[in-house]
């Protein structure tokens, strides 16, 4: 996100929980999600924001999905509100309309799972739920939410190496089902440019205004 940002010449503020990488190009911002005085500093001057924190979803700690994913995510809406943010793209998850049901050829209009498939899914639904409800075209605040599945690319530190660990350790020689079951992954530059395309493209009569987009390949 930040280099693709940078390449178009934007100015890039980052806020994290810690640096998780140099870049002389860029302010870091150190702090906690959940706590809107930790956020005021980075959002001085910012008209847009990228809310991608986000737990690991093969994490097994349900207050800590619920605190970042829901309550931190509340948080950040209003502390951009108050400090004059006008578009917040927010990076959701394809899993929030999966019940275990195959989907072919299914759009943005499918309801949320009444059954998520885990506990981070169900806090997903509920951040979504609260980033397009706080869509204000009257008040010039725009919300619009990304939703891609299964992300892998350079630097990847989640899916392909669990993965890999799965099956060092044994965990992948069963299959459950006729092994016919076809999942899209989505490369992290695609996503990436899938963010970007939105923030450029929102505004109250794009069509993009408190929706979704879902993003496959």
């Amino acid at each position: 996100m930040v280099e693709q940002l940078l390449a178009r010449g934007y100015e890039v503020n980052v806020f994290d929980i810690r640096q998780g990488f140099k870049n002389p190009d860029v302010t870091f911002f150190l702090g906690d999600l959940c706590v809107k005085k930790d956020l005021y500093p980075a959002l001085k001057g910012v008209k847009t924001v990228f809310h991608c924190a986000s737990p690991a979803p093969s994490a097994d700690d349900k207050e800590l999905f619920y605190r970042v994913n829901y309550t931190g995510t509340k948080t950040v809406i209003e502390a951009c509100k108050e400090a004059g943010v006008q578009k917040f793209i927010l990076t959701s998850s394809a899993s929030v309309v999966f019940e275990g049901i195959d989907i072919k050829n299914g759009t943005e209009d499918l309801p949320y799972a009444m059954k998520p498939i885990d506990y981070y899914t169900e806090t997903k639904i509920l951040q979504e739920r609260e980033v397009l409800n706080a869509n204000e075209p009257s008040s010039n605040f725009l919300t619009t939410a990304i939703r891609p599945h299964g992300i892998f690319g350079p630097r990847d530190q989640q899916l392909v190496p669990i993965l890999i660990e799965a099956a060092r350790s044994g965990r992948m020689k069963f299959m459950i089902g006729n092994g016919k079951n076809l999942v899209d992954f989505t490369f992290v530059e695609n996503v990436v440019h899938g963010h970007i395309l939105a923030a450029e493209h929102l505004s109250s009569d794009s069509g993009l205004s408190g929706q979704v987009g879902t993003i496959i390949l």
